[in-house]
């Protein structure tokens, strides 16, 4: 009828040397945390964890962790108190038996410090920082 229609395709790869990844994270088709999430949680993976589930709320970041036991929630949350120092509370969310992590206004400090290094520019609103001044906020080394 002489309309012309344009689309777009793309394509993926899937390497096999990367499935250890999914069966520790999945079992039975299920998500699951680790027992050894301590190890893999760096500040990369928490930056990244921050840009997907988290989000700022009542001065501090709150992270969407509703898919998981509440076990695993306060594993989540006793790692992010051990390796990062960080002040967390576990809250109850309106879903039944579901959880979230907040992270306190008093910790908003230390956590960008530690993940602001991997935050893409265009998510900095989930750590409170206002990206139109974002190149003036120096984040510190952390060790």
């Amino acid at each position: 009828e002489g309309k012309v229609y344009y689309g777009y395709e793309f394509n993926t790869f899937t390497f096999r040397s990367f499935n250890w990844i999914h069966q520790m994270f999945y079992k039975k088709g299920t998500k699951v945390v680790p027992k050894n999430i301590y190890e893999y949680l760096t500040p990369l993976a928490l930056a990244v964890w921050i840009m997907d589930d988290g989000g700022w709320a009542n001065s501090g970041v709150r992270i969407a962790t509703n898919s998981f036991e509440l076990k695993e929630v306060e594993l989540l949350n006793g790692v992010l108190n051990s390796k990062y120092i960080l002040e967390t509370t576990i809250q109850k969310i309106w879903i039944k038996d579901k959880y979230s992590i907040y992270i306190t206004k008093k910790s908003v400090p230390n956590l960008r410090n530690i993940v602001i290094p991997f935050i893409h520019s265009s998510m900095l609103y989930k750590l409170g920082v206002d990206n139109t001044h974002s190149s003036s906020f120096k984040p510190h080394t952390y060790i």
